[in-house]
């Protein structure tokens, strides 16, 4: 038997972190996917391979040990064993991970992964989802993958696909959460990948908490002033009035930056991207690197590449609003 599966990374158009605390978030799922393959095997045990992180196995029960190549895929193994009980699958299998989504990059790379290897172990069982299941089962790995914390926007964006508002009305595990989806929309962006590593659990799970233990009122303000962008860029969004969805990409960038969540090679790329004409710059995810995003005219996205790439930083050309999860 043979399951195939795939996910998108997303982007955060607004709201990264202040969603955490119950501020919303507007996502949209990118044409960069992971792709995940189940195919049962003769033998007890489950393999994981990872075109990023090597190889994984579970041993067969009862103990079911973990081994991992690399410490990025013990999440990942400890979720596959979890959905396996979850399932019921007695028999082995093997699963093949290929993503396009950067690691560490602020584009949903952790929650790609485990969208899609939930779509192709509940296939794989006979027992398919709905696709509102999917935050429900995931947010408490993408929780512990982010540091302890996190709003779950991304699994929204991977599981539902093209451009979402996401709000945590409740803290919980799972929290709950008020969505909708905000249509489709055709916009010229250009992604530049800074190449530095950037793990989102050390600024939700270790700076931004550092923060308001010590300034608590000053990040709450920051984060209303965030929540009054997103909310600003919906009727934007309706009318693809791409002039006020720049200069709200810029202003959210300015509060980003003010919680010292940017990074200089970040502030390098936004700064040529904006003189070379994108009529907003911003980063995505987690930040302290990763990626950032520009939003262009479709006159000026050659001169934007070439400014960002000017930079050393690699440029992702995507579609962005794309389809969720699939499973064949």
């Amino acid at each position: 038997m043979h399951v195939k599966s795939s996910a998108p990374g997303n982007l955060f158009l607004f709201g990264e972190h202040a969603a955490v605390y119950g501020r919303p978030a507007i996502c949209a799922a990118v044409g960069k996917r992971t792709e995940v393959v189940v195919s049962e095997n003769n033998k007890d045990s489950v393999t994981i391979l990872s075109d990023a992180f090597g190889k994984a196995e579970i041993l067969p029960e009862p103990a079911e040990k973990i081994r991992t190549e690399k410490k990025e895929l013990e999440n990942v193994a400890l979720f596959v064993r979890d959905i396996r009980k979850k399932f019921g699958i007695a028999k082995g299998f093997d699963i093949k991970i290929r993503s396009e989504v950067p690691v560490n990059s602020g584009m949903s790379s952790s929650t790609a992964v485990f969208c899609s290897i939930l779509g192709a172990l509940s296939a794989f069982a006979g027992k398919p989802l709905d696709k509102e299941d999917y935050f429900n089962i995931i947010f408490p790995y993408q929780a512990k993958v982010h540091g302890g914390k996190a709003s779950g926007s991304e699994i929204i964006s991977s599981t539902f696909g093209g451009f979402s508002y996401i709000k945590k009305l409740k803290d919980g595990i799972p929290p709950k959460i008020e969505t909708k989806n905000i249509g489709g929309h055709k916009f010229h962006i250009v992604i530049a990948n800074t190449k530095v590593d950037a793990p989102t659990s050390l600024t939700v799970g270790y700076h931004v908490p550092s923060l308001m233990k010590r300034d608590a009122k000053f990040v709450y303000g920051v984060f209303d002033k965030i929540a009054d962008i997103s909310e600003k860029a919906i009727p934007a969004l309706k009318d693809n009035n791409i002039a006020v969805l720049g200069e709200l990409m810029n202003e959210n960038q300015k509060l980003l930056s003010s919680l010292g969540l940017s990074h200089p090679k970040l502030d390098d790329c936004i700064k040529e991207a904006l003189n070379a004409g994108a009529l907003g710059a911003k980063l995505s995810g987690g930040g302290w690197g990763g990626i950032m995003f520009a939003l262009c005219l479709e006159k000026n996205v050659a001169a934007v590449k070439k400014a960002v790439a000017s930079t050393g930083a690699e440029t992702i050309e995507t579609e962005i609003g794309v389809r969720g999860i699939t499973v064949d």
